[in-house]
């Protein structure tokens, strides 16, 4: 496996952000700040409880959308 950083994943947040809004999907405006926060957190799960064969793209989207709905 290799090793994610927090600048890559918030690179892939960004990345989904704007597949997503692309697709016509509800996405909140959001701060550099919270970007980050969102990949640290997403960061984290994916370390500690992340099947790291799963969809590392499909898996950020998901926590996303489930971000998002809470905004």
């Amino acid at each position: 496996m290799r090793y994610i950083t927090t600048d890559y994943v918030i690179g892939e947040v960004v990345d989904t952000i704007g597949l997503m809004q692309l697709n016509n999907e509800q996405v909140p405006d959001l701060d550099h700040m919270t970007i980050e926060s969102l990949a640290e957190d997403f960061l984290f799960e994916w370390k500690e409880v992340g099947d790291y064969e799963a969809d590392f793209s499909q898996t950020l989207r998901q926590y996303l959308t489930y971000q998002f709905a809470r905004f």
